[in-house]
């Protein structure tokens, strides 16, 4: 979570610069605007331009959460809830409204960047065990004698590594 300031002093930036170069690596950004703000367009500008000149990557997804919608009038709140898309969503974080359906997209946009593999890994080779539970997300583990058993969600680069070291191991 990054919140934004215009017109910060430049060793101000630069300060941050690291903090905001985090952003480059993430697999989603959330850009929770206050749409209720008289200058939620300037703010919005302001943001794209630090993430433009972040080098951003152009496959990294980005949704709009447009929170404070409860503070808008009826007919602008109306209107967001029409021209709300899968990547610009009308949010309440008091209320709760609006709050569901953007988990449901972040959950469906994290779940499309990953897979889930099932693997055999000998006990004895903790250091290929200790791969999956750095790189991956385990989600169940049997240990079957001398194997784990392991189901494991992995992004696609880990997947490809995966794949790629151990058609290397097969040869």
């Amino acid at each position: 979570t990054v919140g934004f300031v215009s017109d910060l002093p430049h060793d101000l930036v630069a300060a941050f610069r690291a903090t905001l170069e985090e952003v480059t690596a993430a697999e989603l950004i959330v850009h929770v605007r206050d749409v209720a703000h008289p200058e939620s367009a300037a703010q919005k500008a302001d943001v794209e331009t630090v993430l433009k000149g972040l080098g951003l990557p152009v496959d990294n997804p980005l949704l709009e959460a447009l929170n404070k919608i409860d503070l808008l009038p009826a007919e602008e709140q109306a209107e967001l809830r029409a021209r709300a898309t899968q990547d610009r969503l009308p949010v309440s974080a008091l209320s709760g409204e609006g709050c569901a359906e953007l988990l449901q997209r972040i959950d469906a946009l994290l779940a499309a960047r990953h897979s889930v593999v099932e693997v055999e890994v000998p006990l004895a080779d903790g250091a290929r065990l200790a791969w999956f539970y750095r790189r991956g997300t385990v989600m169940a583990r049997e240990d079957r004698g001398e194997t784990a058993h392991l189901k494991v969600r992995l992004d696609a680069a880990d997947r490809a590594r995966l794949e790629r070291d151990w058609a290397k191991a097969a040869e």
